[in-house]
């Protein structure tokens, strides 16, 4: 368990590295593109924010009726605001990039506990001038100090471990007084969860809103304006018909039950082709087959101790259409399918949602979600892949 933990940690700080797309490493053309790692590069443009919130319990569940209360949150941000160094930063007109530590006493609600998080995330302005309107987003590793116990806490039917996954989104309208300073109006939601990893796991959801202050540490960078030239020759590139083929390997682990003594594990081998369609967007189809050793679980517990089911049979074969959106080395990617496996207890239809940071030109990592019907978390996955 403590080695899936720190595996979260990394890959959740490898997606704040790969969105800031080597902005510490300075290079030198005439080096033929020799790069070191320099604090000036990485110092440009970075910013520290102060963010005060005033939230209350979203009940999205009839029996969490009882979590009644208003409370403040607390968050510190270090980030970093784009200025153009990569094509894709101005594309989607220089959004920012951080990672924030966040704490709660959330309501000091005795069953619930206090909340620690640190995550990653990534501000998209729609409006872009001295006044910013946008959307940010974030995601990275929550600790609540209160957690479901049968005997000591069973009235906590929200968190079943005190290590979850922590999810932000809001909406941001700022604005800049002086090239170093800002303020911003945000509202959004705040969500705690452990991915299926333990039960109870019907986790919170808080509806936040509040005040921010922002102070940029040395003097901002002008913003670099996208090449036409290079423009011109990515799109004689994209009128050639490139797919590229990617196999994958994803490992979950699973509780489905209160005091499930070992963690069922679950293996995702994908093979996709990607089509690039613009700079910044993948279009694909692929094929995914699921081990899921919960299924052995379930078998046994419908047949008094029994498993009845083979390895083939839990085999569980599906066909998807992906989608991947592209920053740089770093990518999202979003993708629809549908498994065609005859044993298979979990909704046929799935929908996985992903980050992908590429390690060269043939080797990714990434870490997904497994989603059923839309909103029904099934696992986190963590792999690594291969571009061939």
């Amino acid at each position: 368990m403590k080695k899936n933990k720190l595996l979260s940690i990394i890959l959740c700080f490898g997606l704040i590295l790969g969105l800031i797309d080597n902005e510490a490493f300075a290079g030198n053309k005439k080096e033929y593109g020799n790069k070191a790692f320099s604090i000036d590069s990485l110092m440009k443009n970075m910013e520290i924010d102060f963010r005060l919130n005033y939230g209350f319990y979203m009940h999205h569940h009839f029996e969490m009726e009882g979590y009644r209360a208003h409370f403040p949150m607390f968050e510190v941000s270090l980030q970093k605001q784009t200025y153009g160094k990569s094509y894709w930063q101005s594309c989607f007109n220089y959004p920012a990039v951080g990672v924030t530590a966040f704490y709660s006493p959330m309501g000091n609600i005795d069953v619930m506990g206090q909340a620690f998080a640190i995550y990653p995330y990534i501000y998209f302005p729609f409006i872009k001038g001295d006044t910013n309107f946008g959307i940010r987003f974030g995601l990275g590793l929550g600790y609540l100090t209160e957690s479901y116990d049968h005997i000591e806490n069973p009235y906590n039917i929200c968190i079943g471990s005190p290590f979850n996954a922590a999810a932000s989104v809001t909406f941001d309208i700022s604005h800049r007084f002086t090239d170093r300073f800002k303020m911003s109006l945000y509202g959004g939601l705040q969500h705690f969860s452990n991915g299926c990893t333990s039960e109870p796991n019907k986790g919170t959801n808080v509806i936040k809103g509040g005040i921010s202050a922002a102070y940029m540490i040395n003097e901002p960078v002008p913003y670099i304006r996208a090449e036409q030239l290079n423009e011109k020759k990515t799109i004689e590139y994209l009128k050639e018909f490139r797919p590229e083929l990617y196999v994958g390997l994803s490992y979950g682990y699973k509780n489905i039950e209160y005091l499930q003594e070992d963690f069922t594990t679950v293996l995702d081998l994908e093979i996709y082709a990607m089509e690039q369609l613009t700079r910044l967007f993948k279009l694909g189809l692929g094929f995914d087959l699921v081990y899921d050793q919960t299924e052995i679980l379930r078998s046994m517990n419908a047949n008094n101790g029994v498993n009845k089911l083979t390895t083939y049979q839990i085999l569980n074969p599906g066909a998807h259409v992906a989608g991947e959106l592209l920053m740089g080395n770093a990518s999202f990617m979003f993708v629809v399918g549908k498994h065609f496996g005859e044993y298979m207890y979990t909704e046929k239809s799935y929908q996985r949602l992903g980050f992908k940071l590429d390690f060269g030109k043939h080797i990714y990592g990434k870490v997904t979600l497994m989603i059923h019907q839309w909103h029904i978390a099934d696992f986190l996955g963590f792999g690594f892949g291969f571009k061939l």
